[in-house]
């Protein structure tokens, strides 16, 4: 009995302190509100838009688009609905976990160490798509390891392999409708899934499986192609097709991975000790290959360069490795050994110059290292759940905020058009009807893909602006005065402006240019701008 009153103290101190950390660090970020026009733009009628002449898709996650943009039918208060959805999320993400341990001292311990990492506790909130990858992980981690303790045990009887297997599809599909690079993340457990348990399906059925797994990412992409006349979302273009020297983007990742450790240590180091097992000491092969995800998922963020927010993209890769970690430890009959591992994450919550678990209300933090920022420490004091209760009044929230009053007076300005930067706040404050240029491309197909020139950090790709690039969207005509970029231009405006989807030049243009067949008008060193990180 006094067993069951303990472990029942345990878990409710494990969601207390997940609740209570994330209510204490909730905010949202700047980018968010990028999106947050996106649905305001929806809700006007415009469609899934950011600039009211053009379709762009200036949000990397479809699915957690399409989560806000439903919510936002019952509210209007987009802020609030992020911290909302997010709360809910997570708190069915650290109930997953509880199913996944089914030890509450190791629920603690994961809790615990959630709360130490800055990269991944910034992110359940921010109004980012992070806390939905969260919860899609974990459920998929939940049955991924179920499918294989049925293996082992015979008297786990609870669901079917042909169950768990389909489920197991369908969440790796998911997570690519969250963000095209956790494919990465999940590829090497979910072919293992397939390779174990090959024999169960016909390769007719596993077609089938595969396919319905994939089905709501193609219908995506399908949507994509046809309405904005690409694949991918506008910011992978912005940031991926820059012109600039993969080994430069090698180092910025690697730069990437020094500041995680420096200002967030433990993250990486989990990180590390994940990887150890995976390749060193892992006995079990299903472990192992959620280990190699993790490299992947490394490998590529190196690969493009990392990221501005310190540790936005190494969470998806810290809730696995906590998951692995603390699996392994439950094996582990070394009592002594548990508890000084207890101690020192306690000590590290505390200790530790910054942690989520020790973070004050009025954190901040607007230093920029290697081009790197604490993104929830430079918008905090404004962006803060905290603040929203003080400066949320009949004005508006946040107007106390710089850029949302930059915003506010251009909406009230007789203006139609602004060439702008960082354009989140600025373009949500600003309503629907204005036409926001951003010279670091996010919302901007056109910019988008010229080569970045002049001085640049992570993440902020400036492009000069072609000279008559503003006539032609003032006058709506193609007036740019270098021929090649206006016939460029042109050819990319049938695809982005045309009122009419469906029209035979549209459809051919569409199928040209993601051939690359225009790529030729583009300027001609394009591929030998290597730019200067500043």
């Amino acid at each position: 009995m006094s067993f069951i009153k303990k472990s029942t103290l345990l878990c409710f101190l494990s969601f207390f302190i997940a609740i209570f950390v994330f209510l204490k660090n909730a905010w949202v970020s700047e980018d968010a509100y990028i999106i947050f026009r996106s649905i305001e733009q929806l809700f006007a009628g415009n469609g899934p838009v950011w600039n009211p002449h053009e379709r762009v898709q200036v949000f990397t996650s479809p699915l957690w688009f399409l989560v806000l943009a439903t919510v936002r039918m019952f509210s209007k208060d987009v802020y609030l609905n992020a911290i909302v959805v997010s709360l809910i999320l997570w708190i069915f993400t650290t109930i997953t976990l509880k199913k996944i341990f089914r030890n509450n001292y190791m629920l603690l311990a994961a809790v615990l160490l959630f709360s130490a990492s800055s990269g991944f506790f910034d992110f359940t909130s921010s109004g980012l798509e992070n806390v939905l990858a969260y919860f899609i992980i974990a459920v998929y981690l939940l049955n991924y390891t179920n499918l294989f303790l049925l293996n082992e045990d015979n008297t786990f009887k609870r669901v079917s392999k042909e169950y768990l297997i389909k489920l197991i599809l369908l969440l790796f599909g998911l997570i690519i409708c969250i963000r095209h690079d956790l494919a990465l993340l999940l590829l090497p457990p979910t072919f293992y899934v397939i390779y174990k348990n090959s024999g169960i399906f016909t390769i007719k059925k596993w077609v089938i499986l595969s396919v319905a797994a994939l089905l709501p990412f193609v219908l995506w992409s399908l949507f994509s192609l046809i309405y904005y006349g690409f694949i991918f979302p506008n910011t992978a273009y912005a940031k991926l097709n820059t012109g600039i020297h993969e080994t430069v983007l090698f180092k910025e990742g690697i730069m990437y991975l020094f500041s995680s450790f420096r200002y967030d240590t433990l993250t990486l180091l989990v990180i590390i000790g994940c990887l150890g097992l995976s390749f060193f000491s892992y006995s079990k092969k299903h472990l192992a290959f959620l280990g190699y995800g993790v490299l992947l998922n490394l490998a590529y963020i190196v690969y493009v360069g990392g990221d501005f927010m310190q540790g936005r993209f190494l969470s998806y890769a810290y809730m696995v490795s906590v998951v692995l970690l603390l699996l392994t430890y439950e094996k582990i009959d070394f009592t002594k050994f548990k508890s000084l591992t207890f101690a020192f994450v306690c000590l590290y919550l505390v200790v530790y110059p910054h942690t989520p678990f020790n973070s004050p209300f009025d954190y901040a933090n607007e230093s920029i290292h290697l081009g790197i920022t604490d993104e929830r420490g430079y918008y905090f004091n404004d962006l803060s759940f905290y603040r929203y209760f003080i400066f949320n009044n009949k004005t508006g929230l946040h107007k106390a905020k710089l850029w949302a009053n930059e915003g506010y007076k251009f909406k009230e300005a007789p203006d139609k058009i602004i060439v702008r930067m960082n354009i989140g706040l600025f373009g949500y404050y600003a309503g629907i009807n204005k036409i926001i240029i951003d010279p670091f491309a996010i919302s901007d197909p056109f910019l988008a893909r010229l080569p970045v020139t002049g001085s640049w950090r992570i993440g902020h790709f400036k492009r000069k602006i072609p000279d008559g690039y503003v006539d032609s969207l003032i006058k709506g005509n193609e007036s740019i005065v270098n021929p090649q970029l206006n016939e460029f231009y042109r050819k990319l405006k049938i695809i982005t402006q045309n009122n009419e989807l469906f029209t035979q030049e549209r459809l051919k243009t569409i199928i040209l240019f993601n051939m690359g067949i225009y790529n030729h008008l583009l300027p001609g060193d394009r591929n030998n701008l290597y730019g200067n990180s500043s």
